[in-house]
């Protein structure tokens, strides 16, 4: 279900309001296409609008910043129906909205600022969501050569008061790099992503100032969008596992 950017371009966000949430309820009671199919309208008008309205507000903040992080033009938004094929929850719809800035507005460009609304949950997330193993090797090879660069970017983050969500990592060491496991960088060469998590309120994304307060997030979070971007996307020749 893609929505059209022309005519919502030029229009202002002014927050989610109370009918979103209610709609979020009740298709999280009532996953399923007779309940959805008559209320569409309702998540049309109510979500997918007001997030496309809230992505182009960000992305206009991007420009603003000089942050190079811009919507894809024929899909900014996610979709609202879950690849159920290889999935054992049958479920047909996700019980959120949510969009995505990437770089220069390519889907397949590292680095990502993603936007996500649901019943109670609500967040926004910088970073470089599991790199692809020749990627996430080249991390590791440059963490490990300038560990300093590493640390020093961790500092900027910690000055923002920010920092790594770790929750996607190796138990053990990767392979190449069983040496560094107590080095200063030995509990980042173990993650799987690069990303900061920033939790909103739900009076933030009931606010016409979410947009601000998402570009001042990831405005916060460009060292580490600048250090993922320096790191060399080319295949390495060591230490895929």
């Amino acid at each position: 279900m893609a929505i059209k950017t022309k005519g919502v371009d030029n229009e202002e966000f002014l927050g989610f309001g109370e009918e979103a949430f209610r709609f979020l309820k009740g298709l999280t009671k009532n996953n399923d296409r007779d309940w959805f199919l008559p209320r569409k309208a309702t998540f049309e008008q109510e979500l997918q609008r007001p997030m496309l309205q809230l992505i182009l507000a960000v992305e206009s903040e991007m420009k603003k910043r000089k942050i190079p992080l811009l919507s894809k033009a024929k899909a900014p938004l996610s979709r609202i129906y879950r690849d159920i094929r290889f999935s054992a929850n049958k479920s047909p719809y996700h019980t959120f909205v949510s969009g995505t800035l990437h770089k220069q507005g390519k889907k397949t460009a590292a680095g990502a600022l993603y936007i996500h609304v649901g019943e109670k949950e609500h967040f926004a997330a910088v970073g470089f969501w599991q790199p692809e193993r020749p990627v996430l090797t080249n991390w590791r090879l440059r963490m490990q050569a300038e560990p300093k660069a590493f640390l020093n970017m961790l500092k900027q983050l910690k000055g923002k008061n920010l920092s790594l969500d770790g929750g996607h990592s190796l138990q053990r060491m990767p392979r190449g790099f069983e040496t560094e496991m107590d080095s200063t960088i030995g509990e980042y060469l173990r993650f799987q992503s690069f990303v900061i998590m920033h939790p909103l309120a739900k009076s933030d994304v009931m606010s016409a100032k979410l947009p601000q307060l998402v570009a001042s997030f990831a405005a916060d979070a460009k060292p580490l969008l600048d250090y993922g971007w320096a790191v060399p996307v080319t295949k390495p020749t060591v230490f895929l596992d």
